[in-house]
C-alpha cells in the first residue's frame, strides 16, 4: 500500500495502539503490517481496512495521527452490543407439557365417541341384512318409522306402499314414483324394494 509516512512515523502510530513498548521495524512495509494488525485488534477487522488506508495515505504525520485518534475515539464511544437474552424460565416446558397431558382425555373421548357411533351403524347393517334375508324368503319387511315430524309429508305415500304390499301388488309398488334424495324417500324406496322382493319370493315358491 502506498503511504506518505516513514517507518518511524508508522511505529509511533502503532505505539498508540499498544501498552507495551514496540521495537523498531526494519522497513515501511513491516511497520505498516504491524500497525494494521494492532489497529484491527483495536477497532475490529471489519472497520480496519478502510481506516488503515485513510491513515497511511494521509498527507502527513499530523493528519494521520489525527485520523487515528478520531477513529479510536469513535470506536470507544460506540454503544456496546446488546446483551444476550436471558434463558427462558425453566418452568416454560412444564407449561407446555401440561396441556399435552390434558389433551389426552380429549383424544380418548373422541375415540370413545367414534366407537359408540360405529356400534349403532354396525347394528343397523346387521338388522338390514336380516330384513333383506327374510324378504328373500317371502317375509314382508317392517315399514319404516315415520313418527318424527320430519317425515310428516311422506306418511301418505308410506301408507299407500303398505297397502300395496299387503295386497301383494308388486306391479303397483313398482309404479309408485319415489325420488330418493333425502332420508325419508330413501327409506320409502328401500321398503318398496324389499316388499317387491318378498312378494316375488312368495310367487316363486307357489
Amino acid at each position: 500500500m502506498f503511504t506518505n509516512l516513514s517507518a518511524v512515523q508508522i511505529n509511533r502510530l502503532a505505539q498508540r495502539l499498544s501498552d507495551a513498548p514496540l521495537g523498531r521495524s526494519a522497513s515501511v512495509a513491516a511497520a505498516a503490517e504491524r500497525f494494521e494488525r494492532l489497529l484491527a485488534a483495536r477497532i475490529g477487522a471489519e472497520r480496519a481496512p478502510k481506516t488503515i488506508k485513510a491513515i497511511l495515505t494521509a498527507p502527513g504525520f499530523e493528519t494521520a495521527e489525527a485520523r487515528l485518534v478520531a477513529e479510536i475515539d469513535a470506536c470507544e464511544a460506540a454503544p456496546p452490543p446488546p446483551a444476550a437474552p436471558e434463558p427462558a424460565n425453566e418452568k416454560a416446558p412444564t407449561s407446555e407439557t401440561e396441556p399435552a397431558a390434558a389433551a389426552t382425555p380429549i383424544v380418548e373421548a373422541t375415540e370413545t365417541n367414534s366407537e359408540q357411533a360405529a356400534a349403532p351403524s354396525a347394528q343397523r347393517r346387521r338388522r338390514d341384512a336380516d330384513i333383506e334375508a327374510k324378504a328373500r324368503q317371502g317375509e314382508l319387511p317392517p315399514p319404516p318409522d315415520f313418527s318424527a315430524p320430519t317425515h310428516a309429508r311422506f306418511r301418505a305415500k308410506l301408507a299407500a306402499l303398505i297397502e300395496l304390499a299387503g295386497k301383494a301388488d308388486a306391479t303397483g309398488l313398482r309404479a309408485v314414483p319415489i325420488n330418493p334424495v333425502s332420508s325419508s324417500p330413501k327409506a320409502l324406496a328401500r321398503y318398496r324394494d324389499l316388499a317387491v322382493l318378498a312378494i316375488e319370493a312368495r310367487e316363486g315358491k307357489a
